[in-house]
């Protein structure tokens, strides 16, 4: 997984790629978008960072452990 900004640097590709290992893209994907805009909609500070930014700290709260990737609880966990 590569980000398309040419900001990125080869310690945020390493992270990136040992994420997708890790989770999956896709899964990895679903949940930096998830986060990203969980982010947007719940802000927990004065800032108004822009997307790139929501982004990229989506990813570093992954990567720290802070938020979880993964399959939540689906309609046959429940019964």
């Amino acid at each position: 997984m590569r980000l398309r900004s040419s900001e990125h640097t080869d310690k945020e590709t390493q992270v990136l790629d040992r994420l997708a290992k890790k989770y999956g893209r896709y899964a990895l994907v679903v949940g930096v978008s998830k986060r990203a805009l969980d982010l947007r909609d719940h802000p927990d500070t004065r800032l108004e960072p822009n997307e790139g930014a929501l982004i990229r700290r989506a990813i570093r709260e992954i990567a720290r452990g802070r938020v979880q990737v993964g399959a939540g609880k689906t309609d046959e966990d429940s019964e």
